[in-house]
C-alpha cells in the first residue's frame, strides 16, 4: 500500500509539474505577444509622427467599417490618416476571426489580419466594386452564365466581376488603361462606396507598407479619373 501511495503521489507531482509548465509557457507566450504588439505600436506611432500622419489606437469608428460586417469579429487595431496626393487617406491595421473544424470535429478559430487603405474622393462617385472572379464564378461563366454587369471586353469580363447599380458607371470608370492594368495584374481589387475608394491587402499593416499602399491608392484614383 505504501508503494502504491508513493507512486500515486509521484504521478500527481508529475502531472502537476506538466500543468504548471504549460501554464508558465502560456503566460510567457502571452507576455511576449503583448510586448511585440507594444513594439509594433510604438514603431507605427514614431513613423506617423515623423511623416505627419495622425494615429488613432483601438477599434475606432469609421465610415467604411460596415463594408466588413460580413467578417466575424472584425476590428481595427489602429489606423493613421493624412492628406496624400490631395486626397484624405487612411491606412488601417485590421483583423477578423475565421471559424473552422479540424479532422476530429473540434471547432477552431484563426485570427486573420488585413491592411485597409481608404481615400476620400471629391465630388460625386457611383457605388461600384471590381474584384477577381473565383474558380466557381469563372466556371459558371465558361458555361455561358454572364454576370449582370459586363463591359464588353471578353478577357476582362471572364476574369473580373463588376457590381454596381449603374451600368453606365462601369463603362465610364473602367477605362482601357484601367482594364489593361487589371489584366496585367497591376491593379488590385477595389470598391467605391459613398465616395470612398477602398483597397484591401492581406497581412498586418507596418510602417513600410503604408507608403506603397497609399501610392497604389493614389495611382488607382487617377486611373478612375481623379485629378488633384
Amino acid at each position: 500500500m505504501a508503494r502504491v501511495a508513493a507512486l500515486l503521489i509521484l504521478f500527481l507531482l508529475v502531472i502537476g509539474g506538466v500543468v504548471s509548465g504549460v501554464v508558465v509557457l502560456a503566460v510567457a507566450a502571452g507576455r511576449a505577444a503583448a510586448r511585440a504588439e507594444r513594439q509594433r505600436r510604438d514603431a507605427f506611432y514614431a513613423w506617423t509622427m515623423a511623416g505627419g500622419w495622425q494615429m488613432y489606437e483601438g477599434d475606432v469608428a469609421t465610415s467604411w467599417r460596415h463594408r466588413f460586417a460580413h467578417l466575424s469579429r472584425f476590428q481595427i487595431r489602429r489606423l493613421a490618416g493624412a492628406t496624400v496626393h490631395g486626397l484624405p487617406m487612411t491606412a488601417a491595421d485590421c483583423h477578423y476571426v475565421t471559424h473552422t473544424t479540424d479532422a476530429q470535429g473540434h471547432p477552431q478559430t484563426n485570427d486573420v489580419s488585413l491592411s485597409v487603405f481608404v481615400a476620400r474622393l471629391p465630388g460625386q462617385w457611383p457605388d461600384i466594386e471590381v474584384r477577381g472572379r473565383g474558380l466557381g464564378s469563372r466556371f459558371l461563366r465558361a458555361l455561358g452564365r454572364q454576370s449582370p454587369i459586363e463591359i464588353g471586353h471578353p478577357p476582362f469580363d471572364q476574369r473580373f466581376r463588376v457590381e454596381t447599380a449603374d451600368p453606365r458607371a462601369a463603362h465610364a470608370l473602367l477605362s482601357p488603361a484601367l482594364v489593361d492594368a487589371h489584366l496585367r495584374g497591376q491593379a488590385p481589387d477595389w470598391s467605391i462606396r459613398g465616395g470612398e475608394l477602398v483597397i484591401v491587402e492581406a497581412g498586418r499593416l507596418a510602417p513600410e507598407r503604408v507608403g506603397p499602399g497609399v501610392q497604389r491608392l493614389g495611382w488607382l484614383a487617377e486611373l478612375l479619373g481623379y485629378r488633384g
